[in-house]
């Protein structure tokens, strides 16, 4: 949505459908990098896989490896047994300025902007290459018989932090629709700061039982 009389109208949708006038509302910042899919199996990374089309991607298992914010292992006594968790993976602006600066000095082409950068590096055939760019990545939901047993967005975003997962610091949780447009003033407020391209506010029903009698579109 662009306002918020398009706010408006699709929190009245959410209302109608599941019949609840006040529900809360989890607010994260969408981060223009490259969405990823990792799963877990007793707290082992065994592959990661770009979104691709929705169904298939690509396997990045070997690259995605090489990223340091993103654990190989698991952390607590409480990891399931089997997890996917969603993300994604981008340049860090200073990180990108400086290895832009570097391909000069060596007289490469340099490149156009960190998110190009990022899915570039993602998709290199030798990870080697991968590991040699500082890529970072925030993960910001799971699915699962993990996820059945948390309550809210903001939970999950809690458990995935508590398992070694880095997660965005910046996140709220707005009960009502003033709450939603400070967010956003927030996050504009933010944005100039930020070592990372943001690209809108990202909105969720924080109740994970009502995000699933509401279903996808």
């Amino acid at each position: 949505v662009f306002d918020r009389q398009e706010l408006a109208a699709w929190h009245g949708r959410v209302s109608e459908y599941v019949e609840v006038d006040q529900f809360d509302i989890s607010c994260e910042l969408k981060i223009d990098g490259l969405a990823i899919a990792i799963h877990y199996q007793n707290g082992v990374l065994v592959q990661a896989a770009t979104r691709g089309d929705g169904i298939r991607g690509e396997d990045v298992t070997a690259n995605i490896r090489t990223i340091k914010s993103i654990p190989l292992r698991l952390t607590g006594d409480d990891v399931p047994p089997t997890l996917e968790v969603r993300g994604e993976v981008f340049f860090p602006i200073s990180a990108f300025e400086q290895f832009n600066a570097q391909r000069v000095e060596q007289g490469l082409q340099t490149y156009v902007n960190p998110r190009n950068s990022a899915s570039g590096s993602l998709r290199q055939l030798d990870s080697a290459e991968t590991a040699a760019r500082p890529l970072d990545a925030f993960i910001y939901s799971m699915s699962g018989p993990a996820s059945d047993m948390l309550q809210t967005q903001s939970g999950v975003l809690s458990a995935l932090k508590h398992w070694g997962f880095k997660t965005n610091p910046w996140s709220r949780v707005a009960s009502n629709l003033d709450g939603v447009g400070e967010a956003f003033s927030a996050a504009s407020a933010d944005r100039p700061e930020l070592d990372y391209g943001i690209d809108g506010v990202v909105i969720k029903v924080d109740d994970l039982a009502l995000q699933a009698r509401l279903g996808t579109v």
